[in-house]
């Protein structure tokens, strides 16, 4: 019964919240403690990311704002205004379901911990979440502290440690199974497409791709049904000896880049972000290819940074020296090309010949320079794919 109840209540705000046209409407209430402290808020809407903030004087905070349709969003409470470049991704956050609703939002000692009142969107994403095994980030933020609480000293550390990641994949898994079988039993719920998309992290977009297209065709329309679609359709098209889908992308400048117009070359198509460590570690090895191959190889570097990380973005450019062309939507992960080219962790490239076609992927290290040696010297009759 009481997954009936949630199924009902998911299909019924299906998008009947999203066609609203009204705003949202945030109060918040916090203890003195936490006078002067700083809210932030993250969110979508039709015009990409946004970031708010708050000051939370005489015991309220509020925020005001317009989503076009529901979305997952964030907020974090800045304790000491430490600024929320260092607390974004370790801080006090709480993890919500926005819509265009009056929210009642109550903290006592953190916001994580906060009680949301008022809005029928976030109550029903609590059941879902129920239904489905917890929160996501609530599972990674459980699963970093008991990780920090192993001694490192200790002599099992390893055993302890690789027991507590397996326990903790496990728990995933089980919610991944739990949310295939939700958007099976809710084609008409806007939770549904989160739940089809985190299960593609680990489950064959091939298996879920009849649920996806089961779904309404209301809720495939929601961005996150767009985006899956698009990874669907990549999973088909992006393989070695297809043709690369081409794209047109804003450089650092607002000026428009465009693959075809590097047709007759040999285009290395390559994802990252300056967030990227890995990335940021392989820039000096493509610099060294480049510098010996540039006079055949065109780089396009594709970034997945977004609006509050571009002046770290252009930074990065100069700081690695990377004089090939730049381009970026600063959409972050939504990046139009990473989606179009189905790429989910970078750094990611992507080897084209001259007539546009994918002849290798996943290039670094000395294999790069391997396979770029092999292209340029004739020694490589057919496409190939690294390893």
């Amino acid at each position: 019964m009481k997954s009936i109840k949630i199924t009902l209540v998911a299909m019924v705000l299906t998008l009947s919240a999203a066609a609203q046209k009204k705003a949202f409407k945030l109060e918040g209430t916090a203890p003195a403690s936490k006078e002067g402290a700083t809210v932030y808020l993250d969110y979508q809407n039709e015009s990409g990311s946004v970031a708010d903030s708050a000051i939370i004087k005489n015991g309220k905070f509020s925020f005001k704002g317009t989503v076009d349709e529901p979305s997952y969003s964030r907020m974090i409470l800045d304790h000491k205004n430490q600024g929320k470049y260092w607390i974004a991704n370790v801080g006090d956050r709480l993890f919500f379901y926005l819509a265009n609703e009056n929210y009642k939002i109550e903290i006592k000692d953190s916001v994580q911990s906060a009680r949301i009142t008022g809005s029928p969107t976030q109550a029903a994403f609590q059941s879902y979440i129920k239904e489905i095994g917890g929160d996501f980030m609530m599972i990674i933020g459980a699963a970093q502290a008991a990780m920090a609480a192993i001694p490192q000293n200790v002599p099992d550390y390893n055993e302890r440690a690789k027991k507590l990641y397996d326990s903790i994949e496990q728990k995933f898994e089980d919610r991944r199974l739990k949310e295939i079988e939700f958007a099976k039993r809710n084609p008409g719920s806007i939770f549904s497409i989160d739940a089809l998309t985190d299960a593609a992290n680990k489950h064959p977009l091939s298996s879920l791709e009849p649920i996806f297209l089961a779904l309404t065709d209301e809720v495939r329309s929601l961005r996150g049904g767009k985006a899956l679609d698009t990874r669907i359709l990549a999973e088909k098209t992006i393989k070695i000896g297809n043709i690369a889908p081409e794209f047109s992308q804003a450089d650092t400048s607002g000026k428009l880049v465009h693959l075809a117009d590097y047709r007759g070359q040999y285009v290395l198509v390559d994802f990252w972000a300056s967030w990227c460590k890995p990335c940021r570690a392989e820039n000096p090895n493509l610099k060294k290819a480049y510098d010996k191959y540039k006079d055949k190889l065109t780089v396009i570097g594709v970034s997945l940074d977004d609006k509050d990380t571009r002046d770290a973005w252009i930074a990065a450019i100069h700081k690695d020296d990377l004089p090939w062309v730049h381009v970026s939507d600063l959409k972050g992960w939504s990046n139009e090309i990473a989606l179009r080219y189905g790429v989910r962790a970078v750094p990611q490239n992507y080897l084209l010949d001259k007539e546009g076609k994918i002849i290798a992927s996943n290039l670094r290290d000395e294999r790069l320079h391997e396979v770029l040696n092999d292209v340029f010297s004739g020694k490589m009759p057919v496409a190939v794919k690294a390893d």
